[in-house]
């Protein structure tokens, strides 16, 4: 492993540990990440705080700002009200609502922007049913990462496994093959998260952002609401890029009054946008310098000599490992070639390794790291690592497990 290889990992130790202890504010960590990797000669200083104003950050950003309205409009209120009243006050109950919502939602749109988009909803769904929002925001995040795996457009990495499929002359996937693993998949983890999940989500109280008292503007609600269709609607439909759908729905609640200037400003989440800021970096860096690949290379021999079922689970082990610290499309363009080469060495059907670890990328339960979705709510929900190990890693098991046999089951 290259000097700076190491250097990058001795720097994504001390990010690990700065962020588990806390010694200082988040923001802090987030500008010395990019900083210290520049110094070092890892990253270029010219762009090493390029990643303040990556897609994610605008994104968040913008449906932070359109949550806002949301709330001042009062109509995350009055569809919390609506939702309550199907669902009732049960914190299960509440659960499985936001996992068939946020989940459907997310087949369709990326994590993060279904995740931003549900985030103001089910904090009102939260304060109506008495319930706090550390107990649902989290659930909410791994909801919108299951859903992302039941279809081709769920989720970054399921087109860039098709892109390498095709590459390797292989076929690739259907828009709709990935729901026979995707949809089990988030029944388990709506399951997991009613029954097991809520017993380890945290109870804590939160500062709310936004301001709660009931002082709506009752009268801009069916112009939030009409924002947040068109917002929805260009997403899913392509119309509009993903990110620029969102600059123009935050764009819009203030110029038609949903919310002030000011309380535009008051609603974007620095500690989040600081973090995503100094994690997309390291992330990078641990690609690009060689260490990743450094350590997948040191595991792949151990996987070679398995059986059939216990390769893909190994392979299943692997990928979970790696995308609970790089960002999902990432780690799939790191252990995808590797898959395929042991699947085809072992004679068996390539394409389980390649479902195995494209729906794999997307089991970042027990980090905030690999997952923009889980660095939007780490803020707003008040969580920090240990509560995404103590929540996420039976979850990230579990989902193995599954996704394994499925796809033994329908590719071997």
């Amino acid at each position: 492993m290259s000097v700076q290889a190491t250097i990058t990992c001795v720097i994504f130790v001390i990010t690990i540990l700065l962020l588990v202890f806390k010694p200082i504010p988040i923001i802090i960590t987030g500008a010395i990440i990019p900083t210290a990797l520049a110094l070092f000669g890892i990253i270029k200083a010219d762009t090493a705080f390029a990643d303040f104003t990556n897609s994610t950050s605008i994104f968040m950003i913008c449906f932070c700002i359109i949550g806002s309205a949301f709330f001042k409009t009062g109509l995350a209120d009055f569809l919390g009200t609506k939702i309550i009243g199907v669902l009732g006050k049960n914190e299960k109950g509440l659960l499985a609502g936001t996992g068939i919502v946020a989940g459907g939602l997310s087949a369709f749109l990326n994590d993060t922007g279904s995740t931003a988009c549900m985030m103001p909803i089910v904090s009102s769904m939260a304060e109506k049913a008495g319930v706090k929002r550390s107990r649902l925001l989290l659930a909410l995040s791994y909801f919108a990462s299951l859903g992302g795996c039941i279809t081709l457009a769920g989720t970054t990495p399921h087109i860039v496994a098709n892109g390498i499929l095709k590459d390797n002359g292989l076929p690739e996937f259907a828009f709709f093959e990935y729901a026979k693993i995707g949809v089990p998949l988030l029944i388990v983890g709506i399951l997991y998260m009613m029954f097991i999940g809520v017993r380890l989500l945290p109870d804590r109280d939160i500062d709310v952002n936004v301001d709660g008292t009931k002082d709506y503007n009752l009268k801009k609600m069916p112009y939030c609401a009409a924002i947040f269709v068109f917002t929805i609607l260009a997403m899913a439909t392509g119309v509009i890029p993903i990110m620029l759908a969102g600059v123009i729905g935050s764009v819009l609640v203030v110029l038609t009054g949903c919310i002030t200037m000011d309380e535009a400003i008051k609603a974007i989440p620095i500690s989040s946008v600081f973090l995503v800021g100094g994690v997309f970096p390291i992330s990078k860096a641990l690609v690009s310098t060689g260490a990743a690949e450094f350590f997948v290379t040191q595991l792949s021999p151990v996987l070679a000599g398995f059986s059939p079922i216990a390769l893909l689970g190994g392979i299943a082990a692997l990928q979970l490992l790696i995308t609970q610290f790089l960002m999902n499309s990432s780690a799939t363009v790191l252990v995808l070639p590797i898959a395929l080469m042991l699947c085809q060495a072992a004679g068996i059907n390539p394409l389980a390794g390649a479902m195995l670890v494209s729906i794999c990328a997307s089991g970042v339960f027990a980090s905030p790291f690999g997952a923009g979705n889980n660095l939007i709510v780490m803020e707003a929900g008040g969580y920090n690592i240990q509560d995404f190990i103590k929540c996420g890693f039976p979850l990230v098991v579990l989902f193995g497990i599954v996704t394994t046999v499925l796809c033994a089951v329908f590719y071997l």
